[in-house]
């Protein structure tokens, strides 16, 4: 009876600490989900989970994501394709696997449409990777938030720091951040440089993101235009911007793309000076960089 009374006190203390646990995450506006899905792959010795999904209600559609988890033991026992519940939790600037088990095969459904494989490089049959020290096309051309024309040309004569987003991302750790990154770095480049050195946020979803879409997102995040472009473009240029700068998309249903992430510094003269390959970069690291070309202000 003494052990049946301690089961039944620890199982009542387990749920009060689960239900605390929630509430703590809920008055630090976090949002939790519970998902199924399958792994796609396993990075970064175990800390990043790829993951392809089923729906989650009321925030994304099934899709292949790499997630960070919580703790890496988490992923020691897993293989590529294995069937798992996990719990994802999303606050405005984090998003994690804070709990996994793994599923019975059945449990998850197969999706032929689908594929556990996580992004793939080019194969190399567009433009060809950009490499420290290449020269970008001049004749890169997009097209801004305003409607008009911008060449990659445009920006000789003044290092320009690009990165690429899209408007409808959901992740807090992909293109919010890097928007905020920019948003954050914006101020100390005008402060130190003026004008002379611009930022260049290049959306790849150009049938959603039109001018008007680029313009309303840009409000989110500045109020000044004038050394932050964001642009989009035709399909072919969108796609050639992509190749060149090794970002690699899928369409993960109609509202999403999967992706990975790059933020690259073009030297005055043209060639790239510094790629950041991912989200583990901070507004300082390309200040840093900049001062670095540019000289001193």
């Amino acid at each position: 009876m003494r052990n049946h009374r301690l089961a039944v006190l620890g199982g009542g203390f387990l749920a009060f600490l689960l239900a605390a646990g929630a509430l703590l995450l809920y008055l630090f506006g976090t949002q939790t989900y519970t998902v199924n899905g399958r792994v796609a792959g396993i990075q970064d010795g175990g800390r990043t989970l790829v993951v392809e999904h089923e729906k989650i209600p009321g925030y994304m559609p099934p899709m292949i994501m790499p997630l960070p988890v919580a703790d890496s033991s988490m992923t020691t026992t897993l293989a590529p394709d294995d069937a798992i519940q996990f719990r994802m939790a999303v606050s405005d600037d984090s998003v994690s696997i804070i709990a996994l088990r793994e599923l019975p095969d059945t449990a998850v459904a197969r999706h032929p449409a689908r594929t556990t494989t996580p992004i793939q490089s080019a194969d190399g049959g567009g433009a060809p990777l950009l490499q420290r020290g290449d020269r970008v096309p001049a004749d890169l051309t997009l097209t801004n938030q305003a409607g008009a024309a911008v060449r990659i040309g445009d920006y000789r004569g003044q290092p320009l720091v690009l990165t690429f987003i899209y408007t409808r991302c959901p992740l807090p750790t992909y293109c919010p951040l890097m928007s905020k990154h920019f948003a954050a770095l914006q101020p100390d480049l005008r402060e130190r440089y003026g004008q002379d050195v611009q930022l260049l946020s290049i959306s790849f979803d150009p049938a959603y993101d039109t001018p008007k879409v680029l313009r309303e997102y840009a409000a989110r995040y500045t109020d000044r235009l004038d050394t932050w472009t964001f642009a989009t473009g035709d399909s072919t240029q969108v796609q050639r911007a992509t190749e060149l700068f090794g970002v690699y998309t899928q369409q993960a249903g109609s509202d999403e793309i999967t992706h990975n992430l790059t933020t690259a510094l073009i030297g005055p003269e043209g060639r790239v000076r510094r790629f950041w390959r991912g989200n583990d970069w901070a507004p300082e690291d390309v200040l840093q960089a900049v001062e670095q070309v540019a000289g001193p202000a």
